[in-house]
């Protein structure tokens, strides 16, 4: 068993030798985007056998597989119209989508009823290392069945025997990751999607996300941000009194870096706060110093409060949430979406505890 620290400096060295490990038929503990994964080569049937024989799984209880796209995806299952909709609107990210599969993995990763768990993470180890090892890799969770989920390499490896350390070929250690549960798994084989295990994230529908807390609004802020940040970009948020936009609006503004209080502006119309210069994505790195603006339009009541701001002008290269956007007017709005990439983000009570978050 061989432990390696994933840095900076050996970045490219390290997943170069986890897919040299994986094409020998190798097991490897991988970082995610959730837990530390076992990842081997799923169209290997000895590596295959080895990873159940880790897991003490029984061959008919499916592994999720991870795969660099949805391409790679179509040679694996095949996608209904339900399934297309959910890779387009919530991959990558959190989600296995289980859709019947093509056969063409060994035995033991499909499940008894031929269906098979596809995920895009959003996650650049692992877009990285299914890149380079041009096939997907198992993305079943590093522990042995019935057991906790691990974040740590420490915690994984606290309950193995040395005969289950010794299966293993290669442990690529990125320290102890957020703690995120395992994702979201979605049937996605018949019309109506069935949700089959709960992760951070849940869903009724391709474009629609479940809140029970603010933790989890949060949650689908940053997956939505994340999503999206391939430019400068507007969320406007729509939908009942305290549900929610607020708090979307606020993560946000912590996503992007700022280290200010976040406060409503109801009574100034909007707070800007500047996006630190290290905040590494590049669409926000390039051409200067950047803000997030944070837009309450509840009480806005004629077009002369807009214009008095130069309101059109604010949204070159920045980032905003705009909430109550419907209170400027069809004809604003309008002009508003099409001179700016715009999300409108609805939010809706579905109970006192729920919310539905639809995009």
């Amino acid at each position: 068993m061989k432990i390696v620290e994933i840095k900076e400096n050996n970045y490219q060295k390290v997943i170069s030798e986890t897919a040299r490990i994986l094409k020998n038929g190798g097991l490897v503990v991988f970082p995610s985007d959730t837990v530390y994964i076992l990842a081997v080569d799923p169209t290997n049937q000895k590596a295959t056998e080895k990873l159940l024989s880790f897991k003490n799984r029984w061959t008919g209880k499916a592994i999720s597989v991870a795969v660099f796209n949805k391409k790679m995806a179509l040679e694996y299952v095949e996608l209904n119209e339900n399934g297309q909709n959910i890779y387009t609107n919530l991959l990558p990210g959190p989600f296995t989508i289980v859709s019947n599969g093509k056969h063409k993995v060994s035995l033991g990763i499909e499940a008894e009823n031929g269906t098979l768990g596809i995920r895009i993470p959003d996650n650049k180890y692992i877009h990285d290392l299914v890149k380079i090892f041009k096939k997907p890799i198992t993305a079943t969770s590093a522990n042995l069945s019935g057991r906790t989920p691990n974040y740590s390499i420490a915690s994984f490896l606290r309950p193995l025997s040395n005969k289950k350390k010794k299966m293993i070929d290669l442990i690529v250690d990125a320290g102890k990751l957020p703690r995120n549960k395992p994702s979201t798994v979605i049937d996605a084989t018949e019309a109506e999607l069935k949700i089959l295990r709960r992760g951070d994230l849940i869903t009724t529908n391709s474009q629609t996300l479940i809140s029970k807390s603010e933790k989890e609004t949060g949650k689908i802020a940053e997956f939505l941000l994340k999503k999206y940040i391939d430019k400068p970009i507007i969320f406007a948020l729509t939908g009942d009194l305290g549900c929610g936009k607020t708090v979307f609006s606020r993560k946000i503004g912590h996503l992007l870096g700022v280290k200010e209080k976040i406060t409503s502006p109801t009574f100034v119309i909007y707070n800007e706060y500047q996006i630190p210069l290290s905040f590494g994505h590049p669409p926000l790195t390039k051409g200067g110093q950047k803000k997030f603006l944070h837009f309450d339009l509840y009480r806005i009541s004629a077009d002369y409060e807009l214009e008095e701001i130069k309101f059109f002008e604010l949204f070159k290269n920045n980032i905003a949430c705009i909430e109550w956007p419907e209170n400027m007017g069809e004809k604003n709005f309008e002009k508003l979406k099409k001179e700016n990439k715009m999300v409108t983000i609805q939010f809706k009570y579905l109970d006192e505890n729920t919310r539905e978050i639809r995009y």
